[in-house]
């Protein structure tokens, strides 16, 4: 089980890894443009250097391309950065398996995104992927009993005896990261904002309130 950041903002995933048990960072084109509007002057390799810095763990980074021999040679701009940290994020299409096979003899990390069934799960751990990432909350939107097929995803994993994880993205609330772990998936991804309400309750406050209130009658006995 591992909690990844998903956010390209780099003060932001400092600010989270320094106090939460965050595992790595997640990101897309999508992210990364979110970062820069925020006022992040960073390009998209300049932003994976600076998220290595900042977190120990995996950093995951999606090129986009519309040709196999593109999308490989954008994908390796990543890899060269960092082979043994830098996970790629690939489509879960006939491109992105293209790709796969290409860069899984590389010897890079793979992880198939937007996956929405389980045949495609099929296709990921067959591909060697070490991820498929399932996108909780829009299977959700969609109609799809999502709980049902990330437990159809694991449940397919587990009797094929696969080291491939189901990373779930798309998470909302942090309700939507139990939900998700509780269906089976092995690891979620987040925005800062969710993982750190996971830390919030009104009763846990309450009841902090109250101790530091009994604390300080204590101290006048």
């Amino acid at each position: 089980m591992a909690l990844y950041v998903d956010s390209a903002f780099v003060e932001d995933v400092a600010r989270l890894a320094a106090a939460y048990p965050i595992a790595g960072v997640t990101t897309n084109p999508t992210i990364l443009l979110t970062a820069f509007e925020r006022g992040q002057r960073l390009r998209d390799v300049e932003v994976l250097r600076e998220l290595l810095q900042v977190c120990a763990g995996p950093v995951f980074m999606q090129p986009t391309a519309g040709s196999r021999d593109e999308l490989r040679k954008a994908a390796l701009t990543y890899v060269d950065v960092n082979p043994q940290r830098v996970v790629l994020k690939l489509p879960a299409t006939p491109l992105g398996l293209q790709a796969a096979h290409d860069l899984a003899g590389d010897g890079a990390l793979v992880a198939f995104t937007a996956v929405a069934s389980v045949p495609q799960v099929y296709l990921g751990t067959m591909m060697g992927a070490q991820w498929v990432i399932p996108y909780f909350c829009r299977l959700r939107r969609a109609g799809v009993d999502v709980n049902q097929e990330i437990t159809d995803m694991a449940r397919l994993l587990d009797g094929q005896q696969s080291s491939t994880r189901i990373l779930a993205a798309s998470l909302k609330t942090p309700r939507d990261i139990i939900e998700a772990t509780l269906a089976g998936a092995h690891d979620v991804t987040a925005p800062p904002d969710v993982i750190a309400a996971m830390a919030t309750s009104a009763m846990t406050e309450a009841a902090v309130t109250q101790f530091a209130s009994d604390w300080e009658r204590l101290r006048q006995l």
